[in-house]
C-alpha cells in the first residue's frame, strides 16, 4: 500500500498536520514500511522508481494563496498521485481534491477559524473555511485532534470526525531523579526552572512571560530560572534586545536549535510548565508536559486544551502577566498542591498510548482502501 501524505512546507502553519505526520511515519516504518519526502515534482517521475510496494510519501504543497492551492490540488496533485501509484491520501490541510477518484482522509487541524473567519490568516485556512462542507462529504474519513473540535465540525458538517489526540513523543516521559541532576547542572547550573514555549513571531506573548516573571521574582527572591523556547526556529530580534536590559535578565535563558532529546529532558525536569495556546489546536506543549508529570500553568482560551490537561495545572482567563504571575506564585508556594497536580498529570497522560493512537490512525487508513 502506497500512502500519500499531503501537508504545508511550514510547521508553523499546520502544528497538527506535523504531528499527524510524524506519528504515521513512526508507525509506518514499525511496520516495515518506506518512509520517503519527495521534495520536488519535477524529479517524481525518477523517484518513484525506487519507491517500495508499501511506502508513505511525503509530499509538501508548495503553494500559498487560495489561487494557488486550488490549481495545486485539482492539477498537480492528481498527476503526483498518479506517478506515484498511491492507493490512499491522507489530507493534513483538510483540502479535499476533486480531481482524483484516489480515497483521501482529511486531517482537520485547528477549529479556531471555522468559528471565526477573521482567524483564517493564510490561503490554505480561508480555503478550508469555506469549504469544509463540500470537503468532508467526499472524503473516506475526517479526524480531528480533541472532542470539542470533532463537535465544531459536526455542528459545521453533519459529519462525525473521529479524534486522533496529540500524544508526546516516547522521549517524553517521567525522569529519575538523577537525569534531572544531570539536566539541570548542564542548563541551570543545578537551579529549578519553569520552562514555556512560545510562538517566534509572538513578540507580545514573549513581553507577557517576562513581566509575569518579573511579578513572581519581586515576591520571591529565589534562584528560580525561567527557560524560553522558540516554537520553530529562532528567539525575536526584539526579545533579544529586551533581555538586554531587563533586570531578571541573569535568571533567563533563551535556547533554540535543541534535539527532541534535549527539550523532552527539560520538559521533564521543569518546575512546572508555562503554556498560552495561540489557537484551540495549540495543545502538543500540554501533551509533552503531562507524559513528563509536570504541572502546566496555562490560559484557559482554548476549550480542547481542558480535555487535555484536567486538574493537572492552572487555567488563568486570559494572557495577563499579572495572572500568569499570581498563578506562577501559587505553584511556587504550594507544594502539596503541585504534588498533587503532578501525580494528576501523571494519571491524565496514562489514559493516552502513543502506538493505540497510530494503530487507530493506521486503521482509518486501511477502511479507507479496503471501501
Amino acid at each position: 500500500m502506497r500512502i500519500a501524505v499531503i501537508h504545508h512546507i511550514s510547521a508553523v502553519e499546520n502544528d497538527y498536520g506535523f504531528y499527524v505526520s510524524d506519528l504515521l511515519s513512526e508507525y509506518a516504518a514499525w511496520l516495515g514500511y518506506d518512509v520517503q519526502l519527495l521534495e520536488d515534482f519535477v524529479f517524481y517521475s525518477n523517484k518513484t522508481k525506487s519507491l517500495a510496494e508499501n511506502a508513505v510519501i511525503g509530499i509538501h504543497v508548495k503553494a500559498g494563496s487560495s489561487f494557488g492551492l486550488r490549481l495545486w490540488y485539482s492539477v498537480k496533485l492528481p498527476s503526483i498521485l498518479a506517478q506515484i501509484k498511491a492507493h490512499v491520501v491522507v489530507n493534513l490541510n483538510g483540502i479535499y481534491s476533486r480531481s482524483t477518484k484516489i480515497p483521501q482522509l482529511l486531517a482537520v487541524s485547528d477549529t479556531t477559524f471555522l468559528e471565526n473567519i477573521k482567524q483564517a490568516n493564510s490561503g490554505w485556512k480561508k480555503l478550508v473555511a469555506k469549504n469544509i462542507t463540500a470537503y468532508t462529504s467526499g472524503a473516506a474519513a475526517v479526524f480531528t485532534y480533541s472532542k470539542h473540535a470533532s463537535g465544531i465540525i459536526e455542528k459545521r458538517t453533519q459529519k462525525s470526525p473521529h479524534v486522533v489526540p496529540y500524544c508526546a513523543g516516547k522521549d517524553y516521559k517521567v525522569w529519575e531523579w538523577h537525569d534531572k541532576v544531570l539536566t539541570k547542572s548542564e542548563f541551570t547550573s543545578g537551579k529549578e526552572f519553569f520552562i514555556c514555549t512560545l510562538d517566534d513571531k509572538d513578540v507580545d506573548l514573549w513581553l507577557t512571560i517576562l513581566k509575569a516573571f518579573s511579578k513572581f521574582k519581586k515576591w520571591q527572591q529565589s534562584t528560580m530560572q525561567l527557560i524560553l523556547l522558540p516554537k520553530h526556529d529562532i528567539v525575536p530580534l526584539k526579545i533579544v534586545d529586551k533581555l538586554a536590559t531587563y533586570k531578571y535578565r541573569d535568571d533567563v535563558q533563551t535556547l533554540d536549535g535543541l534535539s527532541e532529546k534535549e527539550k523532552s529532558s527539560l520538559f521533564g525536569c521543569a518546575y512546572a510548565i508555562i503554556h498560552i495556546p495561540v489557537n484551540d489546536a495549540d495543545i502538543l506543549p500540554v501533551a509533552e508536559a503531562l507524559q513528563c508529570a509536570i504541572p502546566v500553568i496555562s490560559v484557559s482560551a482554548s476549550q480542547s486544551l481542558k480535555e487535555y490537561g484536567t486538574d493537572t495545572g492552572i487555567a488563568v482567563s486570559s494572557a495577563d502577566s499579572e495572572l500568569l504571575g499570581e498563578a506562577i506564585i501559587n505553584v511556587f508556594k504550594n507544594e502539596d498542591q503541585k504534588t498533587k497536580m503532578a501525580d494528576n498529570a501523571k494519571d491524565q497522560a496514562a489514559t493516552v498510548n502513543r502506538d493505540e493512537i497510530a494503530k487507530s490512525l493506521w486503521e482509518l487508513i486501511e477502511a479507507a482502501v479496503k471501501n
